[in-house]
């Protein structure tokens, strides 16, 4: 009896593990509908580990579960993180408003008529904005938002969009680094480090250095790589045309951009003031309450600009994705990884083995992110971590959170900003395939992996 319930196990996990790689290749491929797949997905692991397996052991030794739920559903949805859900559908409703009010219209404009056309200048300009929305926005809302933008101004201008639309897709991974809010790999990571002291300036103070030099060095291989593109001059006449725009020209209530902004400067105070130790307010609370005092501050004009503002799809697909990942860590699968982990590290932790576990990290974490996405990675690591002698020590996750970001540039599935990138240059009649990209940005991707490790090895150096 005992052996055959071992047997049981064993079906299982392999089961779930074949369900999770079906679902995770489907996703890579086109015209599949995410969302559905991920759910059915999560739907087909879950009724497998509960048929053929002691489920509530797994939660107990495999997720850590301090105290496991009676209920097989309740167990199932503490796999879910709710701060991360609550974010992605807050700055959707925020995003969907300052779009809506025409904001991001407007800050485009006045970066056209500043620059004058110049195309270095301009890649340049769209790339910092792009950088900072997605300090503070979602990948997906950064590329909708720009990567429309961006077509219109070089249709403008008379410019390949190439160039400046993968600039705009590189620099939604490389902004969305800075803040724990920014991406699906931050917001987990940071939900599990505010106990041992993060938050949210010290999550920033650690990042945007590092940023800063990706941004830098993206610009540069640009710069390189693009060089024909960026030496067009621009006539005098079209210059004398940018300079005649008028960025408040196609603004319907010039008092919404001064609504927006003053929404954009309270989400960003709030998320600061997250920080002190006495504030019982975090992140994903802050986000929400931005949320409500934007209803406030729009309320003449609320139906319309939510009408194709929240991202439903995006919130199931997050839900059904944890419920999945959850189920596979539970089964136990992951378990041959962290005995690996933890064989490399020792049973006295030392600081060659700290700098061994994270290039091993590194190394693994980019082609994971890059050929799964970077939302299975992270959900994948984190269970990892959770169970490592070290725990998340802070160099480790940085580590991590760095190439897993960075792998979603690493190839078109990795990102589904890349992914949309192309598709924006394919219906503009520039069409890169996928191995023409992977050959393109793959100098950049693997120099922004080293730089990555090289930062979380200083951070272990230095006690961190």
């Amino acid at each position: 009896m005992v052996g055959l319930l071992g047997e049981l196990q064993w079906i299982g996990t392999i089961l779930i593990v074949i369900v999770v790689l079906i679902t995770i290749i489907l996703l890579t491929k086109g015209g599949i509908d995410s969302t559905k797949t991920t759910a059915i997905g999560a739907l087909v692991a879950s009724l497998l580990y509960l048929i053929l397996m002691d489920w509530e052991k797994g939660f107990e030794e495999n997720l850590a579960f301090e105290e496991v739920p009676h209920q097989y559903i309740e167990a199932l949805a503490k796999t879910v993180n709710i701060e991360a859900i609550l974010i992605i559908f807050s700055l959707g409703i925020i995003v969907a408003i300052t779009k809506g009010a025409g904001f991001f219209d407007f800050v485009a404009l006045h970066i056209v008529k500043l620059t004058r056309g110049d195309p270095k200048k301009l890649l340049l300009a769209i790339g910092s904005l792009t950088f900072f929305v997605s300090m503070f926005f979602d990948n997906l809302s950064a590329i909708i938002l720009i990567g429309s933008l961006t077509v219109v101004t070089c249709k403008q201008l008379e410019l390949n969009p190439e160039p400046y639309v993968l600039f705009v897709g590189i620099n939604t991974i490389i902004g969305g680094l800075p803040t724990p809010v920014s991406s699906i790999p931050n917001i987990i990571f940071f939900n599990l480090y505010t106990g041992e002291g993060m938050n949210f300036i010290i999550f920033t103070a650690y990042m945007f250095p590092i940023a800063i030099l990706f941004f830098a060095l993206a610009s540069a291989f640009f710069f390189v790589v693009y060089r024909k593109q960026l030496r067009i001059k621009v006539t005098v006449e079209k210059k004398e045309q940018i300079g005649r725009i008028n960025p408040w020209s196609g603004i319907d209530d010039r008092k919404n951009i001064w609504k927006s902004l003053i929404l954009l400067g309270f989400l960003f105070i709030g998320f600061i003031l997250t920080s002190i130790p006495s504030n019982p307010l975090d992140v994903a609370l802050m986000a929400l309450i931005t949320v409500f005092f934007g209803l406030i501050l729009f309320r003449e004009n609320l139906k319309r600009y939510l009408r194709e503002g929240v991202e439903w799809e995006m919130i199931i697909f997050a839900i059904a994705l944890f419920i999945l990942m959850g189920v596979l860590t539970a089964a136990g699968a992951l378990v041959p990884l962290n005995v690996i982990l933890t064989k490399v590290l020792g049973t006295e932790i030392t600081t060659r083995g700290l700098i061994l576990v994270a290039l091993i990290i590194g190394v693994v974490g980019l082609p994971i992110a890059g050929f799964l996405n970077s939302f299975s990675a992270a959900l994948i690591f984190s269970y990892i971590f959770m169970t490592l002698p070290a725990g998340l020590l802070t160099g480790l996750w940085i580590g991590f959170v760095l190439s897993g970001n960075i792998g979603g540039a690493l190839t078109p599935l990795g990102s589904i900003t890349i992914l949309m990138s192309l598709e924006i240059l394919n219906r503009e009649g520039y069409p890169i395939s996928f191995l023409k990209y992977v050959k393109k940005m793959l100098p950049l991707t693997l120099a922004l992996g080293l730089l990555g490790v090289t930062y979380s090895f200083i951070l272990i150096l230095l006690g961190f």
